[in-house]
């Protein structure tokens, strides 16, 4: 589960901090324009994404295990539900191709995340 959190809080980390210092360089790759008001709400996420990657470090370093039970599945939904949103996104056109390889990174994290619910 340690490993879990490690490697979900550096993806959470990255693009939390790009998104909040450059999002239209970490979205532009995507075929994602942004305008003033989008930005801004992209950079709110952004601030989201961090805090989840402190909740994940917190995660690791405990030793409570209803702590780490309450982390997995507090993030599991998230990625259940943004994965469903990045779906509908990709499928109406709104990023190109490269869309999926971050649909594809949710859903990684879905089934990692799931095993640890089921298990």
């Amino acid at each position: 589960m340690n490993k879990l959190f490690k490697v979900a809080m550096f993806v959470e980390a990255i693009f939390g901090i790009g998104f909040v210092i450059a999002p239209g360089a970490m979205l532009g790759p995507l075929g994602v324009t942004l305008n003033a008001i989008a930005t801004s709400f992209v950079r709110l996420f952004g601030s989201a994404l961090i805090s989840f990657s402190i909740l994940l470090w917190f995660a690791y370093k405990s030793d409570i295990t209803e702590f780490k039970k309450g982390v997995v599945y507090s993030i599991f939904a998230y990625f259940l539900v943004s994965t469903v949103l990045l779906i509908i996104a990709q499928l109406a056109g709104q990023m190109n191709a490269l869309g999926w390889s971050v649909v594809s990174i949710h859903v990684v994290l879905i089934a990692w995340f799931g095993f640890f619910i089921v298990k």
